[in-house]
């Protein structure tokens, strides 16, 4: 197998995006069941907080900002930074245990950190797109090994013992989305090979012009179950530990804002600068999809319309909440709050209270019923 292209995988996005604008200026014994009427309510309402953590932080190595996160299956978690090349290692109280990392292109040198996740074993993974591999570290954070990926690499999560990987294959030194076809996007690999890719996007990037910087496609594991969904539509669907679809569920409540359809040479003239932050406030997408023991919870989120150019930043707005064996939606619309961060599931969810300055305060949160 053989690296992938020195690209980021959200810059690629984002640049098919500038280029346009530039050219043109559950597990399979639980199918779901049809799903009852859901319960609007507080986010006091719903949940009841565990416990908030402040994050410990190194005054000569802090914090910049937070970003990915996931739960340790020993306790304690993992949190990336969104804009320096580092991880970070931290008890259940939140207190700092081990950091890794440093900017450059060589082995084990991150430009930036969009995912980690921990294996079975307790190793720690994170995708490392401008090398084309998976950088895999040690449980205490230490160099371990490199594994090769036949394309450009986003997310990556544990299933069982393999990885479930989002990547854009790369064939024959062209990207495979430039003939417009829809690739797969969800690829599980064992070791160093992939044994099956699946899930396709329900549009390419030539059926949905722009939405490539727009839309995520967010996915979480629950045992041996996936759950995949287009940040712009519903459903959600279910696929098992083969790749195969077995169902689908979720439906958008009514307050839910899908992102219009626009043509190709929507934005133009010269002044998309300005058409932009209105086009911003109109919709929002599913943003995060997570897992807390039976229940799937949907992050929606809006972009900020003050900041109109790629990389566009998502404000986390909403949340729906569905049992993930019926299909059930049991909350909808529950409103975050302002400046708040969904950072991922796990035993609680995790909801970073203050997202653009420290002291880093992390509320584990209960669902109440």
């Amino acid at each position: 197998m053989r690296a992938g292209p020195p690209a980021d995988f959200e810059a690629l996005r984002a640049g098919l995006l500038v280029s346009a604008l530039a050219f043109a200026a559950c597990e399979p014994a639980d199918l779901p069941s049809p799903p009852t009427a859901p319960v609007i309510a507080t986010l006091d309402e719903a949940f009841a907080v565990e416990s908030v953590i402040t994050l410990g932080e190194d005054p000569a190595d802090s914090i910049a900002e937070v970003g990915a996160f996931t739960e340790r299956r020993a306790g304690g978690f993992v949190v990336a930074d969104r804009l320096l090349p580092r991880v970070r290692s931290y008890g259940e109280d939140g207190q700092l245990e081990a950091a890794f990392g440093r900017f450059g292109d060589g082995p084990f040198e991150f430009r930036r950190i969009r995912s980690v996740t921990e294996t079975l074993s307790g190793k720690i993974v994170v995708p490392n797109p401008n090398q084309g591999n998976l950088t895999v570290l040690t449980a205490a954070l230490e160099r371990d090994t490199l594994l090769p990926i036949p394309g450009l690499v986003g997310e990556a999560q544990a299933i069982g013992s393999d990885l479930l990987v989002e990547m854009l294959p790369v064939d024959d030194d062209r990207y495979r989305w430039v003939s417009g076809f829809r690739p797969p996007v969800l690829h599980r690999m064992t070791e160093d090979s992939i044994a099956w890719s699946s899930y396709e996007s329900p549009f390419s990037w030539y059926d949905r012009p722009y939405w490539n910087a727009l839309v995520p496609v967010p996915f979480t594991v629950a045992g041996d179950s996936i759950f995949a969904v287009s940040g712009a539509r519903f459903p959600i669907t279910i696929l098992n530990g083969a790749g195969d679809t077995i169902g689908t569920m979720g439906t958008p409540s009514a307050s839910f804002r899908p992102i219009p359809i626009l043509e190709v040479g929507a934005f133009a003239s010269l002044d998309y600068g300005a058409t932009l932050p209105d086009l911003l406030k109109s919709f929002e997408v599913i943003y995060r999809i997570d897992v807390v023991g039976r229940h799937l919870f949907l992050t929606r989120a809006r972009y900020d319309h003050t900041r109109p150019f790629p990389p566009f930043k998502p404000l986390h707005s909403h949340l729906d909440i569905y049992d993930r064996h019926t299909g059930s939606r049991i909350y909808e619309d529950i409103p975050l709050p302002e400046g708040s961060k969904v950072l991922g599931g796990g035993r609680y969810l995790y909801l970073l209270l203050n997202k653009d300055f420290p002291p880093w305060r992390i509320a584990k949160l209960r669902l109440r019923r």
